[in-house]
């Protein structure tokens, strides 16, 4: 068990709860590919957020096995769509669950196998492509989705802070392919299984930057890389758009959830479960030991985006501090084309208009892409 504080004590045992938060998971726990009566089923027993890694590794192991009982009977579509199910479960365990981190961190492993038993069952022209890319001593975990045809743009997606790539970004990837573009879906430091090797540094931008150097020297598939745009959500809408502006090649950025700044005070003063996410992705061990590279995150200390930018934001997002603030001080910081798709009553990452937003964001790709 880890040493919480009692705010934190406080929102896993009070806060944490159907009726205040959990029901606004739900639209992104689908698109991880798992069943909303499932769902509804797994949260029925959790009484109180200490229960919920325990509950969605036992759904994730129920799961699994029917998986691979569907694999043993010859029925391989399905085995390979409860496989997906089951890496969702996974991944809704280790979600935000900062409790116990070696639980955490088993349930992550999980969900990385049955995806790994998932894509293996793809026939070979549409199966994710594993690549690891050496950065800093460390390598880079992705996955490659391929268009299907050559001289193709390519769309790199940045996770948020208790993101994975195998799990809604797979869902985002089938869309993005199916609309001709390339996705590649990665762990950067301190995400996913990347944790494990390095902790997330403040110039994740270099990370990107080695993944694009990467696919200049390994091109076989033939990728336009004259043509990339990045998108991010969440704390990965605030790392989208920065490494943008760092790096030149990247045509255009969409940020969906982000922020634009945040400082210790600020922190201090969210949800105490945000923090404590950001520390966990750091390997900080307090707010007050973030020192120089963490004590204020920042769009402005980056080269202000001169390239495309779209920004998904909504009123009501209870993650993101201030977030008509943040949107502005975003829309400031870019000296581009820019657009924002505000949305009034719209919850973090606009979850709740998920139906709107995605299709935007391949039309918007689309167009970016072929200018």
């Amino acid at each position: 068990m880890e040493k919480l504080t009692l705010k934190e004590k406080v929102a896993y045992r009070f806060i944490l709860n159907e009726k205040l938060v959990y029901r606004h998971w739900y639209t992104r726990f689908l698109i991880c590919g798992v069943d909303l009566a499932r769902i509804r089923r797994v949260v029925s027993r959790i009484k109180n957020f200490y229960m919920w890694c325990d509950e969605w590794s036992k759904e994730g192991e129920a799961v699994q096995k029917l998986a691979e009982e569907a694999l043993a009977n010859g029925n391989d579509y399905t085995a390979r769509c409860l496989f997906h199910e089951a890496v969702g479960c996974f991944h809704i365990a280790q979600h935000i669950y900062f409790i116990n981190i070696d639980k955490k961190n088993r349930a992550q492993q999980k969900a990385q196998d049955n995806y790994v038993r998932a894509i293996a069952l793809y026939p070979d022209a549409e199966r994710p492509i594993r690549i690891e890319i050496p950065f800093r001593g460390a390598v880079i975990p992705g996955y490659l989705r391929y268009a299907g045809q050559p001289n193709r743009p390519m769309v790199i997606h940045i996770n948020g802070l208790d993101n994975i790539k195998e799990a809604e970004n797979h869902y985002l990837g089938g869309l993005i392919t199916k609309a001709g573009i390339n996705f590649f879906t990665f762990d950067g430091p301190g995400q996913g299984e990347m944790w494990t090797s390095m902790k997330m540094i403040a110039d994740y931008e270099k990370a990107v930057s080695a993944i694009i150097d990467w696919f200049e020297v390994n091109n076989k598939y033939h990728i336009d890389l004259k043509r990339i745009g990045v998108s991010g959500w969440s704390f990965g809408g605030y790392l989208a758009p920065r490494v943008a502006a760092f790096d030149k090649r990247i045509c255009c950025a969409i940020s969906n959830g982000g922020l634009g700044y945040i400082n210790l005070k600020m922190a201090t003063r969210v949800n105490p479960i945000w923090a404590r996410d950001l520390l966990h992705v750091t390997g900080l061990k307090s707010l007050a030991e973030a020192g120089e590279d963490w004590e204020e995150i920042d769009l402005k200390k980056a080269p202000p985006l001169d390239r495309p930018f779209l920004i998904f934001h909504g009123g009501k997002d209870v993650v993101v501090p201030n977030p008509r603030e943040q949107v502005d001080y975003m829309m400031e910081w870019a000296v581009g084309a820019k657009e924002l798709k505000w949305y009034p009553d719209g919850e973090h990452c606009c979850a709740n208009y998920f139906d709107e937003v995605l299709p935007y964001t391949i039309d918007w790709f689309s167009r970016r892409l072929s200018e």
